[in-house]
């Protein structure tokens, strides 16, 4: 009987201390208008912000780079992504807002099943004023982008895991 019991209770207790493992599996860009339709520029750089806000953010899962069965992946797709321009002027004072939003719909799946899924929104401002009126046409700013996808993904994490 002691046996039996010390056996199980290092079964069990193994079991709960085996860590998750999770794959950061495909991102597409499904964007439909505007600049950034099809780019994929866009995808390359978020599998590796997906992977560090795994590795910051969870102890309780292990990135892997192979699906196992029992592995966790996490799927993302860019739904929405452009900037919002507000510009003010008067006289020679100008004044331009410009805020990334951006919209990624993560899906969590386990074994081919899905678990969960969620569309996270994430945005970042830059403002720029100057006393002469130069119209830059609102481009996009890479740091601006980079960080409102930054927190858009972080939240996607928060909420999925």
């Amino acid at each position: 009987m002691r046996i039996f019991l010390f056996v199980f209770i290092c079964l069990f207790s193994s079991a709960i201390a085996q860590p998750n493992k999770i794959v950061v599996g495909t991102v597409t860009n499904q964007i439909k208008l505007g600049p950034m339709k099809g780019s994929k520029n866009l995808t390359l750089g978020l599998k590796n912000i997906a992977e560090e806000a795994i590795l910051d953010k969870s102890d309780k899962l292990v990135l892997v780079d192979d699906i196992e069965p029992g592995t966790y992946q996490l799927n993302m797709e860019i739904v929405y992504f452009d900037i919002q321009q507000t510009s003010t002027g008067i006289s020679v004072f100008h004044k331009t807002d410009n805020e990334t939003i951006i919209r990624i719909k993560g899906t969590l799946l386990l074994d081919g099943k899905k678990v969960k899924d969620y569309v996270a929104t994430g945005t970042s401002s830059e403002i720029s004023t100057s006393t002469m009126i130069i119209d830059e046409g609102g481009g996009f700013n890479q740091a601006s982008a980079r960080s409102a996808l930054k927190k858009t993904i972080i939240n996607l994490i928060d909420k999925l895991l």
